[in-house]
């Protein structure tokens, strides 16, 4: 069961994220700026565009699906619509973790929608969009196809995950 100050913080950056986007008719600024939705997983930063990501969900009643990709433990319905959900751990190659805890994102990517399982939204920040670097050369071709670049935040680096990617390796053979 969530905790209430997880939800209260997932209100939160909801409301921070509808009030950027709205705010995004202000014209003051010289350089474009882009909303990401910063998440944990495994200890490490990662981002979705703000663009992208619909709801920040608890991780509750989610129903396995017999057959499916490891990576896709069920579904759970929000608000009497179905939604897949798809582990980032296991598309990412990283352990399980060492608790139940986290949140699912809502986003979409392409022509998909679908909860993705994280750690925990950390922010809703805006970044100039030339502080986004594109993918280092060193990655190998199935994890350049979902990571849309990287930037940094406090002092530590963020992967920028490009969700259609993310959900489209999921689905891969």
């Amino acid at each position: 069961m969530p905790h209430q100050h997880d939800s209260m913080k997932s209100d939160r950056i909801l409301s921070e994220l509808k009030l950027l986007r709205e705010s995004r008719t202000i014209t003051d600024v010289d350089e474009p700026m882009v909303t990401v939705v910063l998440f944990s997983l495994d200890g490490e930063l990662y981002a979705f565009p703000g663009a992208n990501v619909l709801e920040i969900l608890p991780v509750e009643g989610i129903s396995p699906i017999p057959g499916t990709p490891e990576c896709i433990p069920g579904l759970i319905t929000v608000r009497g619509d179905i939604e897949s959900v798809i582990d980032l751990r296991r598309v990412l190659d990283l352990p399980p973790p060492a608790d139940a805890q986290g949140q699912i994102l809502l986003a979409t990517g392409g022509e998909v929608r679908s909860g993705v399982l994280i750690d925990g939204v950390e922010d809703v920040v805006d970044v100039l969009r030339t502080s986004i670097l594109p993918p280092p050369r060193n990655l190998d071709r199935q994890t350049r196809e979902f990571v849309a670049g990287g930037l940094e935040r406090d002092g530590r680096s963020v992967t920028l995950l490009d969700p259609a990617g993310v959900f489209a390796r999921a689905v891969a053979p």
